[in-house]
């Protein structure tokens, strides 16, 4: 399994995050990332965040793998064990959620157990009434449940199953010296409850499909339930969530995960939408069989109305007849509703499986995913929020993720009943915009063979732009050709040091804050039981190894030197391997840095190395391609912009680029905004990270220039210091066609004239 390029931008954004809060406060940390204030009010100083990805983005492989990098930060002292709540806004959700955890072919149960080293207990809410202080102890224990499970009825006579008495969870309740979060019955007495074992804990939520959550109410639940950390993942944010990441549903698009765009078409007579949508599908199979070395059955989702006693209504059974009376062998037709579910043990990815049609009326509205469905046609009122549900959830999704060459096969299709196509149309935009879509993602059928998308710009200016790049001769320059073949990070000195502090029983504690850094005393006490448990030099290497991903390290040297760093952790200073096994994170953060340090001072010298002996050289090699893909445009045309858009920048970079394109520099022919991780042109020295400088400008006698953008703040960091001294060396090596410029506020004038020399 690959992540995609945008889930894995997501899990980096979070990581950056995660790595400033245990350094600075939330507020901070948080408007660094996004430009934007932090919102406290709900929360205090727990921890919360949201990441928006679009219905269809897989915002719960996101979820399963955020939870890791967490808990390995923020929640290191909890040693990968405790409780994390996992919310969902209805029981089919949870129901869905559940089987993907506990399914050890799904790709989720897969991360969540390399994640945790099969450590992991997935429990429904009702199967955690009668959960173990052992395993909370000794794994990561993750409860799914509705957001209604938790809520409290107004009336105090009747409360949910999760705050009653329960004689099954009294162990967790045994010998409590502090009780203060916990809740209390009348006389004063602890509460053995399911929620008590969770304030216990001090949680991880997540909360997926955040945006349910809207209520005062949730709030308060959610703070009462006393979390360590909330995130939650949503298509829609609510207002008032502290949004680190947007994902936009050009990125889906551009990752071949959705069908977009999604092409309706309406009719007042609902035999014809149903003649018509059954036309469509017959057409989609004609074409999907032509496809070279890819199995699709395009399949319908038929949409009936309920029944009903007082008017009259299309139901799934008139549905029916209608396609057996087409020749529809009834083999191909299921019905799933409430009441009746055709589709249970049918897999509709065999190629044996014969479904075609699916009649439901709205058993599809949640908790229910194949991607072969491409045609939704809909007899119901169309208005129905369900319908729209139905229509973004059910038939977006592309088969594989991966884009057809037959472009039909890269769309969704709705057939609706109703008055009018304006009527259906504004239905269904606000159905897309609910899931993180827009109206730029939909298009009438009348439209459909002229369709652009939006969120793609061609180049304005025909100029094919390579922008040189470090190399090696006539390879590109890359962090392991540095490294090369003979480093040997088992030959470098394994020597390193931490604090272990103890508190007045003499027992360890963890401490991730050695540096009296801003999360001073998250600390965690651990009980003798555990400290005189089972531990071995190979499990802790083992363990290490896992966490510290350095690709470019063949495992045999990577475990060689983990093993000589832990025994010198113990022979030379004096650590035991219980203390080093129950303060591993601590211990692998400093390997971490202590891993880097040698990696790069080796690779530093490399490149110095080939500096001076003349080997480092400049060259063209990927060309900005004639179409990209947007996140957020900027409402705006440039004159001189390679593109007919960019993408959104903040107001001090865009005031400065307004300046170059403006006419202030007649002498630039062009500039384009040069993404991260996005566009081909980017800065290798002698660290793994690549630098992408902000804008690159052509001017009118071919010298290249290449801007990077800096807030006053981060002007004379480490970071930006790097990039200026790599961002030199390339500039020398352009032998007078390639420039470097740092900008700021203070030296915009300073940078223009100097750009207008060129």
């Amino acid at each position: 399994m690959q992540f995609k390029r945008y889930q894995t931008a997501a899990l980096e954004t979070l990581d950056t995050f995660l790595g400033s809060i245990k350094k600075t406060p939330l507020r901070h940390a948080f408007l660094d990332i996004t430009d934007e204030k932090y919102n406290q009010d709900w929360f205090g100083e727990v921890p919360f965040v949201c990441v928006r990805i679009p219905t269809g983005g897989g915002k719960t492989l996101v979820a399963c793998k955020s939870v890791e990098r967490i808990m390995s930060t923020i929640l290191q002292y909890k040693l990968d064990t405790g409780v994390v709540m996992w919310f969902v806004p209805s029981d089919s959700i949870k129901t869905q959620t559940l089987k993907k955890f506990k399914d050890s072919r799904d790709w989720h149960n897969e991360v969540l157990n390399e994640s945790f080293d099969g450590k992991v207990k997935v429990f429904s809410n009702e199967e955690a009434l009668t959960i173990t202080p052992e395993d909370v102890r000794n794994n990561l224990c993750i409860i799914v449940a509705s957001l209604e499970a938790f809520r409290k009825e107004a009336s105090i006579q009747k409360k949910y199953k999760v705050y009653k008495e329960n004689g099954a969870l009294m162990d967790h309740f045994l010998n409590l010296k502090d009780t203060k979060d916990l809740e209390k019955d009348s006389e004063g007495e602890v509460i053995n409850s399911l929620a008590n074992v969770i304030r216990k804990n001090n949680p991880l939520i997540v909360i997926d499909e955040g945006h349910h959550t809207q209520t005062e109410l949730s709030v308060q639940f959610l703070s009462d339930l006393k979390p360590s950390f909330i995130i939650e993942f949503t298509a829609t944010p609510r207002d008032g969530s502290n949004v680190l990441v947007r994902i936009s549903a050009s990125e889906l698009k551009n990752e071949q995960m959705v069908k977009i765009p999604i092409v309706l078409e309406s009719r007042s007579q609902w035999e014809q939408v149903v003649a018509d949508g059954l036309v469509k599908r017959e057409e989609l199979e004609k074409r999907a069989k032509k496809l070279a070395k890819e199995y699709i059955r395009p399949i319908a989702l038929l949409q009936a109305q309920p029944k009903s006693k007082v008017r009259t209504t299309v139901t799934v059974e008139d549905l029916k007849q209608m396609l057996l009376a087409r020749k529809i062998p009834e083999s191909q037709i299921k019905i799933k509703t409430s009441d009746v579910d055709e589709l249970e043990g049918i897999d509709l990815f065999d190629k044996k499986c014969e479904v075609r049609y699916i009649l439901t009326v709205n058993a599809l509205a949640e908790g229910w995913d194949c991607s072969f469905a491409y045609v939704l046609i809909s007899v119901a009122n169309l208005g129905a929020k369900v319908a729209v549900e139905q229509i973004i959830g059910r038939v977006i999704r592309m088969p594989n993720a991966k884009r057809k060459t037959d472009d039909a096969l890269n769309r969704s299709y709705v057939f609706a009943s109703a008055a009018n196509f304006n009527e259906a149309a504004s239905r269904i935009i606000g159905g897309l915009e609910d899931n993180g879509y827009s109206r730029s993602d939909f298009v009438g059928v009348a439209e459909e063979k002229e369709y652009s998308d939006p969120l793609e710009a061609k180049k304005a200016i025909k100029k094919d732009l390579k922008v040189p790049m470090m190399a090696i001769g006539k390879q590109k320059l890359s962090f392991e050709d540095l490294l090369g073949e003979d480093f040997e990070l088992a030959k470098q000195n394994p020597d390193c040091d931490f604090k272990i502090h103890y508190d007045l029983d003499g027992q360890a504690t963890i401490d991730i804050s050695e540096d009296e850094e801003w999360l001073q005393g998250k600390q965690l006490a651990l009980s003798f039981q555990y400290l005189d448990g089972n531990h071995s030099v190979d499990e802790l290497v083992t363990w290490l190894d896992k966490k510290l991903r350095f690709p470019m390290l063949s495992p045999e040297d990577k475990i060689a030197f983990l093993e000589r760093a832990v025994q010198s952790q113990i022979k030379k200073n004096k650590r035991t391997l219980p203390e080093l096994s129950v303060n591993r994170y601590l211990l692998a953060e400093r390997l971490n840095l202590l891993i880097t340090e040698r990696l790069e001072t080796y690779t530093k010298k490399a490149y110095k190395d080939l500096l001076a002996k003349k080997k480092l050289v400049v060259a063209p090699f990927d060309s900005y391609p004639a179409t990209i893909a947007l996140k957020s445009p900027v409402p705006k045309v440039f004159n001189k912009n390679l593109y007919e858009r960019i993408d959104s920048i903040n107001g001090e970079e865009r005031g400065f680029v307004e300046r170059i394109d403006l006419g202030a520099l007649d002498n630039i022919e062009f500039w384009v905004r040069n993404r991260e991780k996005v566009d081909p042109f980017y800065i290798q020295g002698w660290k793994k990270g690549k630098f992408y400088p902000d804008f690159v400008a052509v001017t009118k006698k071919g010298n290249i220039v290449a801007l990077e953008w800096k807030g006053e703040d981060r002007i004379s960091n480490e970071d930006t210091s790097y990039k200026v001294e790599i961002a030199k060396e390339w500039e020398k090596l352009g032998k007078g066609k390639t420039h470097f410029f740092l900008v700021h506020n203070g030296k915009v004038d300073e940078v223009l004239a100097g750009i207008k020399a060129l």
